[in-house]
């Protein structure tokens, strides 16, 4: 595969025009069609998704891209000529389609932090308790016996494959 020189881009905002960015030697063998790029853009950088690896832009001007970001393309090829047409048929801008098709965190290009639940009891029930919750809710006394039984806390997602309770 030939090194890119130049890339189009459409950038996170509808401006309704796709832009043409040369590439560093450093960058050109990673970047390909639907790569996810930082740009300069005006005054600022923005995040924008490769459309095209054009060998030659007629563009005057033409910025170098900054980054790219994540080590593989975001957006297939096939995903983006239906991104051109449903931009074409619903009469609205691509970078809008290409926008929505991505997930928030992809759009962002940052790390957010991922919450895990943990499941404990917050003391021993004893057995009169375990009794008392029995004949008002059996379902929530099983398994108020069976995290009890647990040596520690264990995490949520994980717990029904070690609480003994059909559900």
């Amino acid at each position: 595969m030939a090194k890119a020189n130049y890339v189009r881009v459409v950038i996170d905002r509808a401006i309704r025009r796709e832009l043409d960015y040369s590439v560093p030697q450093s960058l050109a063998e990673r970047v390909k069609v639907g790569s996810r790029v930082r740009v300069p853009f005006r005054d600022k950088s923005a995040l924008a998704t490769v459309v095209a690896v054009p060998e030659q832009s007629e563009a005057k001007g033409i910025r170098s891209i900054e980054a790219i970001i994540g080590e593989a393309p975001m957006v297939s090829e096939h995903s983006l000529e239906l991104a051109r047409w449903i931009g074409a048929y619903y009469c609205c801008p691509i970078e809008t389609v290409v926008r929505t098709m991505l997930p928030q965190v992809i759009r962002r290009a940052e790390m957010g932090w991922k919450k895990q639940l943990f499941v404990q009891t917050g003391r021993k029930p004893d057995a009169e308790e375990l009794e008392k919750l029995q004949r008002r809710a059996p379902r929530q006394a099983e398994l108020l016996g069976a995290i009890s039984k647990l040596p520690g806390p264990v995490r949520a997602m994980s717990s029904s494959s070690q609480v003994p309770i059909s559900f």
